[in-house]
């Protein structure tokens, strides 16, 4: 089924959408910022607590063939049930990314490692539950739809630590510091704000050809430290006789197995 281009509010605008996990996205141009819901935290005590009533109950044992009991089943369901209703609160939050998509005629947001993200042991639950990844795939499906532009900005491009006002850029940003200070022209302003105005900046600068809703940055420039090439290259196989030692060296079975027949071959030509 085909989808018919539903024209945006305003399509000469451009809004610049930062991510985070604090404030799942803060946005240049849009007042105020959409906080982050965490429905995976504000779930944790039901999950701990369903999770020991099933380690409680008699589960099911491949390896005896023990069959789970009606207590497990019913305890197990009881936790599926609050993971359902986590996956179905993240999906409507993830949903509302329509709003941008309905008002603006640009939009840019960040490529993000989120995997590389994701190893990191005291942010991986929130990364997860966060679903950047989801929220630019959705993002770029419902600008192609709506006939807008979605720009990606570069994922080593400095937004968070470039001044917004004078284009100075910090060597060091923590996240600890939630507040951009700039040493040069002294702008004080928001981590995530700051990051909004530099994305707007960048869609100003990026002149694009392509039709709408098609990622500028992220396909036409390859990504660094050999991300997009093959770590390995296979070399061709060596032709019999161009070995180190003047050709292919057999294996000991192989030339023990010649070396016998050879051997018979000589004593039967002896006999004879």
């Amino acid at each position: 089924m085909k989808h018919e281009l539903v024209k945006v509010a305003r399509p000469d605008a451009v809004v610049g959408i930062d991510l985070g996990i604090k404030t799942l996205a803060d946005s240049d141009g849009v007042p105020g910022a959409e906080p982050n819901p965490r429905h995976l935290d504000h779930a944790q005590k039901q999950l701990r607590r369903a999770g020991r009533a099933v380690s409680r109950r008699r589960g099911p044992d491949r390896a005896t063939g023990q069959q789970a009991s009606k207590r497990w089943e019913k305890a197990s369901q009881a936790r599926n049930k609050i993971h359902h209703r986590v996956a179905n609160l993240r999906e409507d939050t993830l949903h509302q990314t329509t709003r941008l998509a309905c008002k603006y005629g640009t939009i840019v947001v960040e490529d993000l490692g989120v995997a590389a993200m994701g190893r990191n042991r005291r942010l991986s639950r929130r990364v997860a539950d966060a679903a950047f990844g989801e929220i630019r795939r959705r993002l770029t499906y419902k600008t192609r739809r709506r006939g807008t532009r979605l720009v990606v900005a570069d994922r080593w491009d400095p937004s968070s630590k470039t001044c917004s006002r004078c284009g100075a850029v910090k060597t060091k940003l923590p996240l600890s510091m939630p507040v951009f200070e700039c040493d040069n022209c002294g702008l004080v302003l928001g981590r995530d704000a700051n990051a909004g105005h530099n994305l707007v900046a960048l869609a100003a600068r990026t002149t694009s050809t392509a039709a709408a809703g098609d990622l500028d940055l992220a396909t036409a420039k390859s990504k660094p430290r050999g991300a997009d090439r093959k770590t390995r290259v296979t070399c061709p196989r060596r032709k019999d006789g161009t070995g180190r030692a003047g050709g292919a060296i057999p294996s000991p079975r192989a030339g023990k197995e010649t070396g016998d027949r050879q051997q018979d071959t000589g004593a039967q030509l002896a006999l004879r």
